[in-house]
C-alpha cells in the first residue's frame, strides 16, 4: 500500500462554472493546458475569472515552450507549478528552478522504460509525473502498465497519470510504490474536452480518500 492517501490533480480545466464545481470537491491541484496542440488548450487570451483557494495549487502544463512564455503564464495565472510535458532537458528545468519556479516533469512510460533517464532531472523537480507514452505528448486516455513502476527506485515523489478511470481508485490505493504522491485525472472524467463530469469526480475522490 502507498504510505498515504494520494493527492488529486484535476487537469485540463477551462470553463469557469466547471472550475467552481470542481473546487467544491477540494482537489489538491487544478491543471490548465497551455499547449496549443491540445484539445484542452485554454487559449492565448484566457483570463482566470474565478477564485481558487490557496489550498488548491495551480498547475500549468507546457510542451517545449520558450521560457519567456512559461514565465508569462506563471505570472498571468499565478501558477504554483509548471508541468513540463515535452522533451525539455535538465538544463531547461534548472533555469526555471533558478527563477524560483516549482516543476513537475512528465515522462512517457512504456513496459521497457529506463527509469535512469530521470536521474539528471531530480535536483530541479519538485515532483515527477509518469504518463502513458504517446506521440501527442499525453492526453491519449490510455493507461500504461502500472507494473512498470516496480522499476522506479528513486526517492523523488511522482504523480500517476495516463488514462486513469473512475473505477481505478481501489487499484491506485493498492499500489506498492512508496514514492506515489498523487494521481492526475483528465479525459476519462469528461463529458467533452475540457468539461469535467462533477458526479464522477466526486465519487472517485470519495473512494480514493476513504480509509
Amino acid at each position: 500500500m502507498s504510505p498515504s492517501i494520494p493527492k488529486i490533480k484535476v487537469c485540463g480545466m477551462r470553463d469557469p462554472d466547471n472550475i467552481l464545481r470542481v473546487i467544491e470537491l477540494q482537489p489538491d491541484y487544478i491543471g490548465f493546458i497551455l499547449f496549443p496542440g491540445s484539445k484542452r488548450y485554454i487559449g492565448e487570451n484566457y483570463e482566470l475569472s474565478v477564485y481558487i483557494p490557496g489550498s488548491i495549487k495551480r498547475v500549468g502544463v507546457f510542451v517545449n515552450s520558450l521560457i519567456p512564455q512559461v514565465i508569462e503564464w506563471v505570472n498571468k495565472l499565478n501558477l504554483d507549478y509548471v508541468q513540463l510535458h515535452g522533451s525539455e532537458p535538465p538544463e531547461y528545468c534548472m533555469e526555471l528552478k533558478n527563477m524560483g519556479i516549482s516543476i513537475m516533469k512528465s515522462f512517457g512510460i512504456h513496459t521497457q522504460f529506463d527509469f535512469s533517464v530521470v536521474t539528471d532531472y531530480l535536483p530541479y523537480c519538485e515532483y515527477l509525473l509518469f504518463d502513458t507514452e504517446t506521440a501527442l505528448f499525453g492526453g491519449s486516455g490510455e493507461q500504461f502498465d502500472w507494473s512498470a513502476l516496480k522499476n522506479y527506485h528513486q526517492n523523488k515523489s511522482f504523480l500517476l497519470s495516463g488514462g486513469i478511470c473512475p473505477g481505478d481508485a481501489k487499484s491506485i490505493k493498492q499500489l506498492e510504490s512508496q514514492a506515489l504522491h498523487g494521481v492526475d485525472i483528465n479525459s476519462r472524467f469528461e463529458t467533452s474536452p475540457g468539461l469535467k463530469d462533477i458526479n464522477i469526480i466526486k465519487k472517485f475522490i470519495s473512494e480514493l480518500r476513504s480509509e
